[in-house]
């Protein structure tokens, strides 16, 4: 069992550094990807474990056979993780929907090819290596080390947990005051819907002076909202829990243009 955390760690690490290196690559600049704050994915950990224990079954007299494998059983974990992900904190963490061949935004041909290969090369050549390493520690130092990091990863997790509660919190607070401001610019459309052409121009007047006023304080309060390093940091590094809540705003600046 000490080995199996210690692989978790090992890989959540690795993984980490992985999804770091792309970004830096394909966006030029830093991103701290983890799930957590701490500098590690434990779906990396938990995928590499799953991945290594059902390739084992597999076995590895059929080299071609063994990358299909890999490639199938990586991708049903990346399409259930990010499916769960979504139904329980009702955002999505990643999105391939601008990718060719996806299968709901989950998983795409792209990225199930790649998958299939680091799983490949994670079992025959990655795997084997860290196994002999980690042997090489004396079991009480690695048991010292596992609960350290245990401890860590725990405390890490709760925070993270807290604060993407209250991203869901808050990201709902702000939708209902997108509806309330639509509310309110309906009431007042309705209103002069009626009236003469005077009527019309102060409804003009009205949204140019108090309901853009509003809208100015609304948008100030969802900027404050969002001002804890924890929240900060996972809306950068993953830009699509933004997503919705940027249509919601730009239909109602194309209200107000109107």
């Amino acid at each position: 069992m000490q080995y199996y955390i210690s692989y978790f760690f090992v890989y959540s690490i690795i993984g980490w550094i992985l999804e770091v290196s792309f970004h830096v690559i394909t966006q030029a600049k830093f991103i701290n990807r983890g799930f957590l704050n701490g500098p590690y994915c434990p779906i990396y950990g938990f995928g590499s474990i799953s991945v290594i224990s059902l390739l084992n079954l597999v076995g590895d007299d059929n080299k071609l056979f063994l990358f299909f494998a890999a490639m199938i059983i990586s991708t049903l974990l990346e399409l259930v993780t990010g499916f769960l992900l979504e139904k329980i904190f009702r955002k999505r963490w990643w999105d391939y929907s601008s990718y060719k061949f996806n299968l709901g935004g989950y998983i795409c041909a792209e990225f199930s090819l790649l998958w299939g290969a680091i799983c490949f090369i994670l079992y025959e050549a990655i795997h084997p290596l860290i196994r002999k390493g980690i042997n090489y520690i004396p079991y009480k130092v690695l048991l010292v080390i596992n609960i350290i990091m245990l401890i860590i990863f725990i405390i890490d997790l709760v925070s993270t947990v807290i604060t993407i509660m209250g991203l869901n919190k808050k990201f709902k607070t702000i939708e209902k005051q997108s509806k309330d401001i639509r509310k309110v610019s309906d009431e007042i459309g309705k209103k002069v819907a009626d009236k003469t052409f005077i009527a019309l121009d102060k409804k003009k007047e009205l949204e140019n002076s108090k309901f853009i006023k509003e809208f100015d304080e609304r948008n100030a309060e969802f900027k404050a909202i969002f001002n804890s390093f924890g929240e900060k940091r996972l809306l950068r590094a993953y830009p699509n829990l933004l997503k919705d809540l940027e249509t919601k705003w730009e239909n109602i600046e194309l209200k107000n243009k109107k």
